[in-house]
Parts: structure tokens; sequence; C-alpha cells
């Protein structure tokens, strides 16, 4: 494939999932975080 040129757009492509992959990692991870966190609250009467 390298003969071809196409080497450089399979790495491209690659690095674009990787980075998505981490991405969608990352938002399910603060949604969970967000979903499990008590919440405080005061009561100021």
């Amino acid at each position: 494939m390298i003969e071809r040129g196409i080497s450089e757009a399979f790495k491209v492509k690659q690095a674009v999932l990787l980075s998505a992959t981490e991405a969608a990692e990352m938002i399910l991870r603060v949604d969970e975080i967000i979903t499990c966190a008590p919440r405080r609250r005061e009561d100021r009467m």
C-alpha cells in the first residue's frame, strides 16, 4: 500500500478513530460521575 500512497490516509483515519473513541469514553465517564454523585442540600430556614 505504501507504493500507492495510501498509508498516510490510513494513519489519519486510525488517529481520528482513536480520538473519537477516547472522547466518547470521557463523555461516558463524566456522565456516570454526574449521575452517581450524591447531592448536598442544606436547609436554610
